[in-house]
């Protein structure tokens, strides 16, 4: 029993000491080569954001590059995607953006350091002075598609000890586009012998990509709303026709008349009003079209407006209900004026 309980006394010890061996190679693996590697800088630029420490961020991170590369990438980008001219007029466009490149770089610096400090790319609590920064930040994070982006993982890592750089392929989600996209984030290894993020490589492809595939929905948006409108138009048109072979047979004056223009007003003209509005409210909307979008909807409300008043006035004579009708039509008109050359505008950029 004594030889038995030594037996296993030695091996527990044994044990131990292979144990403490195996910890202590660990820890050193950890520390002098684990903590050098481009995939533990990645891990730190991920735990930067979440704990919201933007010491740590700027450590792994070479933020000037960064910014500096990103806006060269996202104005070459954008002139690229939604500039059809080639040849010296996409040149001078490309010129004339640079002029814009240290107000978005700052924007750039701003909604980056918001988004780590706070978790939001902009400021909700800016004040006056800042606005107008805010807002061009805004404009910008939005335009490059920053807000629906999220990690996914890290696909792979390429390292070249001769150079001291590398190459770390991370795919992103990108919600909005509802496509998954590979960064090519470079890497540089530092004199310390941290490796910094440098630089997105194919930035400027990813912003291209983004670009087309807005343009994609804004033409698929015109040409379900211009198929959905063309059948309501063809609805308003018959009522109109109708209301003109009354008033072409009989006269205001009439009550008969009268009656029949109101029924057609309210069975035909606003219920197709109201669905058209209706259907609008459903449709899926990309945000160069929201503008747009808008318009149709307020037009939609002043035609209602418009007819409903005028059936009214079939009914009350009063002057003012029939001067309320009459303005509701004349904003509705100057409204699809603005529409049609808003249109014209979103259907410019769409290739």
């Amino acid at each position: 029993m004594s030889k038995f309980i030594q037996s296993v006394k030695k091996r527990i010890i044994a044990f131990a000491v292979v144990a403490a061996v195996v910890a202590a190679a660990g820890c050193w693996w950890y520390v002098s080569y684990y903590t050098r590697t481009p995939e533990y800088s990645i891990r730190m630029v991920q735990e930067a954001v979440s704990q919201h420490d933007k010491e740590k961020l700027y450590q792994y991170v070479d933020v000037s590059h960064m910014l500096e590369t990103a806006s060269d990438a996202m104005l070459d980008g954008l002139v690229q995607a939604m500039v059809p001219a080639t040849g010296d007029t996409r040149e001078a466009v490309s010129s004339l953006t640079k002029m814009f490149k240290a107000p978005v770089i700052m924007s750039l610096q701003s909604a980056v350091d918001n988004y780590v400090e706070q978790g939001t790319w902009i400021d909700k609590n800016v004040d006056e002075r800042s606005m107008a920064a805010t807002v061009d930040a805004d404009m910008i994070v939005n335009r490059i598609g920053l807000p629906n982006i999220s990690f996914q993982k890290l696909e792979s890592v390429a390292v070249d000890f001769d150079n001291g750089t590398a190459v770390a392929k991370v795919q992103v989600r990108q919600t909005e586009a509802d496509e998954d996209f590979t960064l090519d984030v470079e890497l540089v290894e530092t004199d310390s012998g941290i490796w910094q993020v440098y630089e997105i490589t194919n930035f400027k492809d990813f912003i291209e990509r983004l670009q087309s595939l807005r343009q994609k929905h804004v033409k698929a948006y015109l040409e379900e709303s211009a198929s959905l409108m063309e059948q309501h138009d063809a609805v308003i048109a018959a009522a109109e026709q109708e209301i003109g072979e009354l008033l072409s047979k009989g006269s205001l004056g009439s009550n008969v008349t009268r009656s029949q223009i109101k029924e057609v007003l309210e069975t035909k003209s606003i219920p197709d009003w109201q669905a058209r509005k209706a259907e609008l409210e459903a449709m899926e909307v990309p945000d160069a079209a929201g503008s747009l979008h808008r318009l149709r909807l307020k037009i939609c409300d002043a035609r209602i407006d418009a007819a409903a008043s005028y059936a009214r006035w079939m009914d009350d004579k009063k002057a003012a209900t029939i001067r309320s009708s009459d303005n509701s039509l004349r904003m509705a008109k100057t409204l699809e004026k603005d529409a049609e050359l808003l249109t014209k505008q979103v259907n410019a950029h769409v290739r």
